[in-house]
């Protein structure tokens, strides 16, 4: 059996913690069913502020629920295993309409509290609403504290950037010499980076309560769209003959957006020389077989694509950190 590789990251760390830090305070203040607290602590342990404080509310609602569901239902038809389903038939449901089923594994336990009790009294209701606001407050203080991702962001900023250098190059290549054939590998590989990426900048735009944007995320999704780009030409590249010298402009035009991929200025000199070689080939005269002509049309076609690719990167500007 093949044991997958882990190391204990914050999240398992503030987890561990806070389960020993809620089980002694809750044993401390005297209440009963004390371990329970733990259990709110796991659940409430988010990978982002914002998910964590929507977790706690979602809680917080359903075990208020809950309780007064099952001391009522308790209290009216006696502590019998099938009034206990019936406050879960009851339950459940209202959560749903509440947009608070998240805390209904949470809410399950205090309702067990209340069948086990087998009689509901204020002293009894007081100890549970302690136990979930000790639970709910060790969760939500430890999650105040999360890792600062701008190191990791453009640790993805440079690879993708690295990873276009070399999707260019091939594609320069390959308007140079006749045998290169292109394929989607590196372009597909620059797509799941992009998209780990962007997953990460949404993380952290949900650990700031006052920022609802990340200037990391809108670069992200530009590289994405100029991927998708890039993606097309492959095979517009792949159709373009090499035999005529336009093609070896193209070849250099690209050459020099790919040593230029981190620069913030370089897309108003590369669209000067990319209008430039579409005027020289509306001036040559048109092929007078198909195959010539076909390669014509790819090469109108792909100064298209990278004029799209341009322009996408010319209206982002630059990366505001």
């Amino acid at each position: 059996m093949k044991l997958n590789p882990y190391r204990i990251g914050y999240r398992t760390l503030k987890t561990a913690f806070g389960m020993a830090i809620a089980v002694i305070i809750a044993k401390y203040l005297g209440v009963v069913n004390f371990s329970s607290a733990a259990i709110l602590v796991v659940l409430c342990i988010k990978n982002t502020k914002m998910k964590s404080v929507q977790a706690a509310w979602a809680r917080l609602v359903s075990c208020v629920l809950g309780l007064v569901f099952a001391s009522v239902i308790f209290e009216l038809m006696g502590y019998y295993p099938l009034v206990l389903g019936l406050v879960v038939l009851l339950f459940i449901p209202t959560t749903v309409v509440l947009g608070t089923q998240e805390g209904v594994v949470t809410a399950c336990v205090i309702i067990l509290h209340c069948f086990n009790s087998q009689g509901v009294s204020i002293g009894f209701m007081l100890n549970e609403l302690l136990l979930i606001i000790v639970g709910l407050s060790i969760a939500l203080v430890l999650n105040l504290y999360m890792p600062n991702r701008t190191k990791e962001l453009d640790t993805f900023k440079v690879k993708i950037e690295q990873e276009f250098q070399v999707i260019l190059s091939e594609f320069s290549e390959a308007l140079k010499y006749v045998d290169i054939v292109l394929d989607h590998k590196l372009i597909d590989q620059a797509l799941l980076t992009i998209e780990k990426a962007k997953s990460v900048a949404f993380m952290d735009v949900e650990n700031h309560f006052v920022r609802n944007q990340n200037s990391y995320y809108h670069y992200f999704d530009m590289r994405g769209k100029q991927a998708i780009l890039l993606h097309r030409m492959v095979d517009l590249i792949n159709d373009v003959s090499r035999s005529e010298q336009l093609h070896l402009q193209l070849s250099e035009l690209i050459h020099e957006m790919g040593q230029n991929i981190s620069s913030n200025d370089y897309t108003a000199i590369r669209l000067h020389d990319l209008y430039a070689i579409q005027l020289e080939m509306r001036e040559h005269p048109l092929p007078d077989h198909y195959e010539a002509l076909h390669s014509r049309a790819s090469a109108f076609q792909l100064l298209r694509e990278l004029e799209a690719y341009l322009v996408i990167k010319s209206k982002f500007g630059s990366l505001r950190k």
